[in-house]
């Protein structure tokens, strides 16, 4: 007596087939983790450029409200306007690779930082220019 499996096998092979294919979305974001895979080109632009823009957003904030970047309470204030920024831009990206808040404010100074290097009406003389 012979037993042809064939068709139980070739069910089974689809319904395994339909199974993996629904859990693609779930098993590459665990593989990613699990592998600690890091941003692809095109993420690594999107975070940076959204650092770039909040850097400006905390610079703009200042100039918007005609303050000093010496003043501690508007500084802070701008940074966290800028920290907003970033989050809201690329928050899959900031969450994937477990990029805190702290993270992202120290991003967001070193560019604001950069910001003030380049402009010629900051100075960082504590005397009145004359």
């Amino acid at each position: 007596m012979n037993v042809d499996l064939t068709p139980l096998v070739q069910a089974l092979a689809a319904l395994a087939l339909a199974a993996v294919t629904a859990l693609t979305p779930y098993l590459s974001l665990l593989l990613r983790r699990y592998l600690h895979v890091r941003l692809t080109a095109a993420e690594a632009a999107a975070v940076q450029s959204a650092a770039d823009a909040g850097a400006k957003a905390a610079y703009g904030y200042i100039a918007q409200h005609a303050g000093s970047y010496r003043d501690v309470a508007i500084r802070e204030t701008a940074i966290a306007k800028g920290v907003q920024h970033v989050a809201a831009s690329t928050p899959e990206a900031l969450t994937d690779l477990g990029i805190t808040p702290e993270h992202v404010r120290r991003m967001v100074e070193a560019r604001f930082g950069g910001l003030l290097a380049t402009d010629p009406s900051v100075s960082i003389s504590t005397r009145p220019t004359e």
